[in-house]
This record gives C-alpha cells, structure tokens and sequence, in this order.
C-alpha cells in the first residue's frame, strides 16, 4: 500500500469505520467492538490494497461501506473459512451451536449420567505440568544439603523417615531435626 493510500486509509476511512461498527455490526460469541473495528479496518486496509494495485479510483466513503458489509456479514480478516464451526458467520446462519462441557448427554451401562465432558476426559497428565514439576523438584533438591537431598529422595520414593534416620545414621530426633532445616530451606 502507497503512503498516500494509507494516509487515506487514516484519515478518512478508519473515523467512519469507527462511527458506524458499533451500531451496524452485531458481535458474535466473545468478540468485542474494538476487535470488530479492528478487523473492518484491515477489511478496508486490503480491499484499498487491491483496488490501488488494479489502478482503480474508489472513494473512502465505498471502501468503508463495504469493509462494513463484510465485517456485517461475519467475514473476518483472519480468513477462516464459514465451514469452520466456530466462524461467526457459521453462527450467525444458525449452522453451528455452542454446547457446554456439563450438558448431560445420557446414561452409561451403570445408569449414571455422562456429559460432554466424560467423553472428552483424560487420565493422563499434561506433558507440561510433569516437566515444570520435574523442574521444580530439581531446584528444590539443588537448594539442599547433602542430607535433606537423601532425606526428600528416600521420602519421596515411598520410605519412612526411620528408613531415612536408619540410612543416614541418625536418631529419629536427628531425623526430625533434619526435617525441620529442609522444610526451613524450602
């Protein structure tokens, strides 16, 4: 886009897209106002694009009006497509539905009732949440004695302290010591 193109687009174009999205454009779903006056613009920001690399005359009043009419529509300038569920005018034509995850769906083989949810469950951990626990442990153990490291990694592994006191050649009140000074370095 020329200079002069995008101060067209600045100083003429944007204030009516600004004046009229509010009114004229019904949000969908989660979306705002300001993201839909800032998807009207980059409507008219690529429709002004086109028109000046076709050598065509346009008016910022017909750039605005139509960037509008696309944005009314439920075109985006992310350009998903209106097959996709989740697209507003999907929405807006009534083709798609937004369901909760706590809608019952129906019975098991039990008789108990299952939601969307259920279906969707995983017994599995995140991927991230044990690498950033794998993380932490290893901070923790490096900010540590010698013996609050063997101390924590005997616990850990399912051992009592009187196998850590046994292991270590302390008393269960050196054991306790012991436990209050890692408790006091974590």
């Amino acid at each position: 886009m020329s200079p002069h193109a995008g101060e067209i687009l600045c100083a003429q174009i944007v204030p009516r897209i600004r004046s009229v999205v509010p009114a004229a454009v019904k949000p969908v779903r989660a979306e705002d106002v300001t993201e839909l006056i800032q998807d009207t613009i980059a409507h008219a920001a690529a429709l002004l694009h086109r028109n000046e690399v076709k050598k065509k005359e346009v008016t910022p009043g017909s750039v605005a009006y139509f960037a509008v009419k696309l944005t009314r529509s439920g075109r985006r300038s992310t350009g998903s497509s209106a097959t996709d569920v989740l697209h507003p005018g999907t929405q807006l034509a009534g083709r798609a539905r937004v369901v909760s995850f706590d809608e019952p769906l129906g019975f098991d083989e039990a008789g108990d009732l299952f939601t969307l949810a259920d279906v969707f469950e995983n017994e599995q951990e995140d991927p991230s949440v044990l690498a950033a626990r794998r993380l932490d442990w290893e901070i923790c153990l490096a900010g540590q004695t010698r013996r609050g490291r063997t101390l924590l990694t005997v616990v850990a592994e399912g051992s009592t302290f009187r196998d850590v006191a046994h292991l270590l050649g302390l008393s269960d009140s050196g054991v306790q010591e012991e436990k209050r000074k890692v408790a006091a370095r974590v």
